[in-house]
């Protein structure tokens, strides 16, 4: 669960990082990448739940 937690810790890093650069930058598929990442690390959160509460 902790790996999970710091392993979706880095995704969201990377997905304020890809925010600002396609903000800034105007390049909307920086916004679309950060978008996938960021669901990526919800379906990282959701799983740890799932795992601890069983």
């Amino acid at each position: 669960c902790r790996d999970a937690r710091e392993q979706a810790s880095e995704l969201m890093g990377y997905v304020r990082e890809l925010t600002i650069i396609g903000l800034m930058d105007e390049k909307p598929m920086m916004i679309w990448a950060s978008h996938y990442l960021s669901a990526m690390a919800k379906a990282l959160m959701d799983d740890a739940e799932l795992g601890m509460a069983r």
